[in-house]
């Protein structure tokens, strides 16, 4: 062979390795997009999480293919006030967002989304705080929500397009997809809020009847009772999650059918807690408690996390894999580190914490409390011990709602005595403070608090407590007294 032909053929080679390097440094350095599937109201319950009598395949492969948290816990167990703590890093008592708010509905005109809108509440998040969706679009993502919005002020959510898809599987797949070519060149943040499991049941299990478990082969959580009525609602229930589940695979292949699913990050996560009482719209373990799910480049592939994680999280471990600067006003950390396996925990959290304040603006449901969780015990201090509660609608009445749960309670009064009990002590005002081992009391039925052998840790509890107040500003008791701090303040 010539010189100046092997030269030529060393050149060639020279050159496409040098150009398919370049390649995949761009590659490396395109922004990530970014998914964040929400069901509304799921607690912790995924087969994969060893939930019996029901099947989530698409979730359980996504935590297959990724990293799955057990630990994983909401902030408030409340639609809006849970979505703004998510979409700042922040406490509802720190960004001003405490309770559900009256918001517009996604496929309302634009004006309805600006400062223009007819449906402003007074309580929302403030002016100076900047929310995960403002950043995004200013660093020049396209972003994307479903299902509903119930984020206030509304101007403070921008996204690019909405959608009012909930619970239809093939929808899905097609809103998704839109969403990727409006896109176009654009990275994406999606929300995708999934209506299942929230109430009332019967919108998913009528029209898809399919995904309806045997009520006999669900488990019935201990807090409640288990009878023929709450095992009917239970059922339904559990086959909104698994509708959900579906609603989550048809959003994969979407990601998957488009091409983009390798350079995504995918979130996995519920709002709040299930929709049952002691559960939704309560600090108790099972209102808190909520599944989540990471798979995305450089994610750890089948990995079982046992680290203590919180929805304040969420925002700055978002903002991390697209390179946008963390705000000072966030109180999560990223949890990057865990994402990528070079950690196994949160650096120095020992606890996370929880708070309710009250569902909705009605006195009446307001009950302020603050939890803490450390792995193994979990710690609940009422704040107004004494008020009377009444529970939220969609947690007490059927017509509408169509809640069996309550009246089951209700008519197991002899026969399961601790579970009503349980429901009634909601009502008419419960101890100032709570103490309970999770590992040995799940559904949170015996109270510790007046045995000596928890004194210690009782005493570290309330020294916690005391700090995490003052440092993140939760200094009133009453809601009624943050009302007066927040409203109008800033919106």
């Amino acid at each position: 062979m010539k010189m100046h032909t092997k030269l030529a053929i060393l050149l060639f080679f020279a050159t496409f390795f040098c150009c398919k390097n370049k390649i995949e440094t761009i590659q490396k350095t395109k922004p990530l997009n970014i998914v964040l599937i929400l069901t509304d109201d799921q607690g912790a319950h995924l087969s994969a999480l060893g939930t019996k009598g029901i099947s989530t395949p698409n979730i359980d492969a996504l935590a297959k293919e990724g990293i799955l948290f057990k630990n994983s816990f909401a902030v408030v167990p409340s639609c809006s006030p849970s979505r703004g703590s998510i979409m700042t890093g922040m406490y509802p008592h720190s960004n001003g967002h405490w309770r559900n708010t009256f918001t517009p509905v996604l496929n309302e005109p634009d004006s309805e989304f600006s400062r223009a809108s007819k449906t402003i509440d007074k309580v929302g998040v403030h002016e100076y705080i900047k929310t995960l969706p403002e950043l995004l679009l200013e660093h020049g993502y396209f972003t994307g929500i479903t299902y509903k919005f119930h984020m206030s002020p509304p101007w403070k959510f921008p996204y690019s397009k909405r959608n009012t898809v909930s619970n239809d599987p093939v929808l899905f797949n097609k809103v998704i997809t839109e969403y990727i070519n409006k896109a176009g060149n654009k990275p994406f943040f999606i929300q995708a809020n999934i209506y299942p499991p929230h109430r009332n049941f019967d919108d998913h299990i009528d029209k898809y009847p399919e995904y309806l478990p045997n009520a006999e082969s669900i488990e019935v959580p201990e807090y409640l009772a288990d009878t023929p009525l709450m095992r009917e609602d239970l059922a339904k229930y559990y086959g909104s999650v698994q509708l959900a589940d579906a609603c989550t695979g048809s959003i994969i292949s979407a990601l998957k059918e488009k091409g983009v699913l390798k350079n995504t990050i995918i979130i996995f996560t519920s709002d709040q807690g299930e929709p049952y009482h002691r559960a939704k719209a309560s600090p108790y373990y099972a209102g808190l408690h909520v599944p989540f799910i990471a798979k995305g480049p450089g994610v750890v592939n089948d990995k079982i996390s046992e680290a203590l994680i919180s929805h304040i999280d969420i925002a700055p471990t978002i903002l991390d894999y697209a390179n946008i600067e963390i705000p000072e006003t966030v109180q999560g950390t990223s949890l990057k580190p865990l994402f990528n396996g070079t950690k196994k925990k949160v650096s120095d959290r020992k606890y996370v914490f929880g708070e309710h304040n009250s569902h909705g603006p009605n006195r009446k449901e307001h009950y302020p409390s603050r939890a803490i969780f450390d792995g193994k015990y979990y710690y609940i201090n009422n704040l107004m011990p004494g008020k009377t509660y009444e529970l939220p609608a969609d947690l007490m009445i059927e017509k509408d709602w169509n809640n069996k749960s309550y009246r089951a309670t209700i008519e197991a009064k002899n026969t399961h005595p601790i579970q009503y009990n349980l429901l009634r002590q909601l009502e008419s005002g419960r101890p100032k403070e709570e103490l309970y081992d999770i590992t040995k009391d799940i559904g949170q039925i015996n109270n510790l608090i007046i045995d000596e052998a928890y004194a210690e840790k009782l005493q570290e509890f309330r020294k916690v407590l005391k700090k995490w107040r003052l440092e993140t500003g939760d200094s009133e008791n009453d809601p009624l007294d943050i009302k007066t701090r927040l409203i109008n303040k800033n919106i």
